[in-house]
């Protein structure tokens, strides 16, 4: 985790854990990432992944997120930052299928992970 808040504070992004209605969310306004403290510390890592994403390069494109095609788009691009990072992370050591299944992925990642 001191990789990632070395990374939220290079971006100038705060990090507040507490009860919330959601996984998580950010807030470009604030630049401040909220995150569910009754998640499990491995969920919070990976919401705070997926959330690191859209701060650092979907801040500026919120109107956006009305559009189902460019929403669609941009949720994928932080699940793929996620996931890429844990991959980084575990010294590219997973099981594929477990990857696919954990983060209810498509078929069209099994190839990208292979």
């Amino acid at each position: 985790m001191d990789k990632i808040r070395k990374l939220l504070a290079k971006n100038e992004i705060t990090l507040m854990v507490t009860d919330t209605g959601s996984e998580g969310f950010y807030v470009p306004k604030l630049r401040t990432m909220f995150v569910n403290q009754n998640l499990s510390e491995e969920k919070q890592k990976q919401v705070i992944l997926h959330e690191t994403k859209h701060a650092i390069d979907h801040s500026d494109y919120a109107a956006l997120y009305q559009s189902v095609v460019q929403h669609a788009k941009m949720e994928s691009e932080a699940n793929n930052f996620m996931i890429d990072y844990l991959i980084e992370e575990s010294g590219g050591h997973f099981d594929y299928t477990t990857v696919v299944e954990e983060f209810k992925l498509g078929l069209g990642w099994e190839c990208k992970l292979r």
